[in-house]
């Protein structure tokens, strides 16, 4: 508690000394840190960086896997068409299958059909295609057109 030493002079009262007080004293310079406020906003702005961050980084990885599929897509379309062009005689029709345990999520198509115009009587148009089932409308389509039976 603080007392002050008064003096009374004619009709008036003065200070004359104070006791010393018991409470530290304050710094001359203003105390250093963050309010409240200026977290929370910290906060909120490295929330927002992370969310962008976590998106984009969900995305690459979908679109790593989608380039991976279309990738396998196109190598097994031209293997499946290289075992059907090097049939000996090619009969018009379509055949359809899977790739076996190998790549269960691929399945193929191969359709040999007989081009229509003067003179293409005796060549075969073959149409294979391949399909993802995570990614059933980029199907990837290869077409060849061939004699209908090889020379040897």
């Amino acid at each position: 508690m603080r007392q002050d030493r008064y003096q009374v002079t004619g009709d008036r009262w003065q200070v004359t000394g104070k006791e010393p007080s018991t409470r530290a004293p304050r710094p001359s310079t203003p105390q250093r840190g963050f309010t409240l406020l200026e977290v929370m906003i910290a906060m909120a702005i490295l929330a927002i960086v992370l969310v962008t961050v976590f998106h984009s980084q969900s995305q690459s990885i979908a679109m790593a896997n989608e380039s991976r599929a279309m990738t396998t897509l196109a190598l097994l379309a031209q293997s499946r068409m290289a075992a059907v062009e090097g049939q000996q005689d090619l009969s018009t029709g379509q055949t359809s299958g899977k790739f076996g345990d190998d790549f269960p999520d691929y399945s193929w198509t191969a359709s040999i059909t007989q081009p229509s115009g003067p003179g293409s009587s005796t060549l075969r148009k073959i149409e294979v295609t391949v399909v993802h089932d995570f990614y059933p409308k980029r199907p990837y389509k290869v077409i060849l057109y061939r004699p209908a039976t090889l020379k040897q």
